[in-house]
């Protein structure tokens, strides 16, 4: 129970410990169910579109509790993903603490910035097509990694528009 607890303080759970998932918002429960995945200290966590079907400010929070448990407790993740904000991000935020203990994101200044322990993969054919950094990623001439990140980017266009249609 103290680990469960531990687990829900680093999410910054604030809610009834005892509520059920029915009970949580759907981000709430995603991370919970994050929180709940490192209760025994896993070394590896494999995220499966966490951030799918969230609004813009929950799939950030989601990839900063990914960055936490990977920065803070050294855990290496697994993250699909079909966001290239998600991509962005991941690449481009580390997190330490201070002196007095509190956390401390550091972000990208530049284009010539890329974390050295993020790597990003495409899958082809159920075959590992690409596998590099976020910067080769981005500077890749390759036809096929080049369609598909235009393909993810436009996707995200359209939710953006989707969303202010909405509004």
């Amino acid at each position: 129970e103290e680990e469960v607890r531990r687990q829900l303080a680093f999410i910054d759970f604030k809610g009834d410990v005892h509520a059920l998932p029915g009970e949580l918002s759907g981000g709430m429960r995603r991370a919970v169910a994050i929180a709940r995945a490192m209760v025994g200290g896993p070394e590896i966590l494999l995220f499966d579109e966490p951030t799918a079907g969230l609004d813009p400010p929950t799939a950030r929070a989601l990839c900063e509790l990914a960055a936490k448990y990977r920065d803070l407790q050294g855990v290496s993740s697994i993250f699909v993903t079909h966001r290239m904000d998600d991509v962005r991000f991941l690449s481009s935020v580390l997190y330490t603490r201070d002196a007095a203990g509190d956390v401390l994101a550091l972000h990208r200044d530049d284009e010539t910035f890329s974390l050295i322990n993020t790597r990003f993969l495409i899958l082809r054919n159920r075959r590992i097509y690409f596998s590099g950094t976020e910067e080769q990623l981005r500077r890749s001439e390759d036809p096929y990694v080049r369609e598909f990140i235009g393909a993810l980017e436009e996707m995200e266009e359209q939710e953006v528009f989707e969303e202010l249609r909405l509004e």
